[in-house]
Parts: C-alpha cells; structure tokens; sequence
C-alpha cells in the first residue's frame, strides 16, 4: 500500500474520531429551551430559575431552586409546569425518574380568578362525615376531602388507586395539585408539607 494511501487512510481516522468527538459532546443532555437561570451575580433580585413560554399574559414560574434543581423540573411552555421532592426531606427529583413512594408530585398552573371554582366538583353535595374538620364526600364511588389548609385555603384531596391528589389554590391566580403515596394517609400533614416546599420553591 503506498504512503499516500497509507496518509489518506490516517487523516480519514482522525477525521471519524474527531466527528464522533463532537457528536458526544452536542448529544449530551440541554438544558430546557424554556429555561433561565439567574445567580446572585445577576442584578435580578433573585436566584433560581425562570420559566416561561406560551403562558396567556407572558407569565412565568420563578423558582428557587439551584441550577441542577432546575434541570429536573418538568416544563414545555405551557401552562403548566411540574417538579418532584422527596418527602419528608424536600430534596428535588427527578420528575420523569423512577416512581418511589416517598416522592411528592407538583403541578403548578395559572388560572382566571373571575373564571375558576375550585369547589365545583362537589358544589350541592352534603359531606357524608366530617372529622377533625375534614369533611368526606362520595362522588362517583370515590371519596372527596376537603378541608381548610394551614393558611386558610380549602383543599380538595382525591383517592385514586395507590395514591391521594390534592388541589389547591397556593396565592390568587396560582393553581397547585399535589400526588403523593396511599402511605401517607394524614391528608394535613401532608398540606403542611406542600405548604412548606411551596413557600421554599415559589418566588
């Protein structure tokens, strides 16, 4: 085989290798599109992440996590934006990562106050029990609560198969569900809870 043969085959390899060098490196994970991060450096009066997208009004869901916090939360410029925490500890995980039962799920979203009611699903309907101040309703052969959280807002928790869901309103304007294991039965324990990951998470 002649040199420049040899030569040609060489300068080919190292070409590949340097191809497959910078797939690697623009393959790897991006942050979200939707996504802004702001350090104390920055003259923002705040440190987090912003999101924002589509949202009616431009409105955007500030967070105070760290940026590897904010690269777990779960948004694509909707309305609607996601993250999960370990419960008891608030530790942030990863939305789409394995389900655990000791993982608290959150959904935040904007809605109309002049258009919204929380209590239409249960609006005429007499509470089969009240205990403690939580008040039990059948609805379709499930079990609605509801209740008055730590901050005077009234919570509504569903019983699904393996798991309670509860809504609530978090400030005017900002609606928040949560989805948290069967294990955890104490429904305002668990409010408690979501009231204290909300208040260290939402700017």
């Amino acid at each position: 085989m002649s040199k420049l043969v040899m030569r040609c085959l060489c300068w080919l390899g190292a070409i590949a290798v340097f191809v497959q060098f910078m797939f690697f490196l623009n393959s790897g994970p991006k942050d979200n599109p939707y996504m802004k991060i702001y350090s104390s450096q920055d003259d923002a009066g705040f440190v987090g992440c912003e999101f924002s997208g589509d949202t009616e009004g431009g409105l955007a869901y500030r967070l105070k996590f760290t940026p590897g916090e904010c690269r777990l939360v779960e948004y694509s410029g909707s309305n609607l934006i996601r993250f999960a925490v370990e419960y008891p500890g608030m530790e942030v995980a990863d939305f789409s990562g394995e389900v655990k039962k000791s993982l608290v799920f959150f959904y935040l979203e904007y809605v109309s106050q002049s258009k919204f009611d929380e209590n239409r699903v249960l609006e005429g309907k007499v509470p089969s029990s009240v205990v403690d101040g939580v008040e039990s309703y059948d609805v379709g052969g499930f079990v609605e609560r509801k209740f008055k959280g730590g901050d005077g807002v009234f919570v509504y928790v569903s019983s699904e198969i393996n798991t309670f869901r509860a809504s609530r309103l978090y400030r005017p304007g900002l609606w928040v569900s949560y989805q948290y294991s069967k294990l955890n039965d104490d429904v305002r324990k668990m409010d408690d809870f979501a009231l204290k990951v909300l208040g260290k998470a939402v700017e």
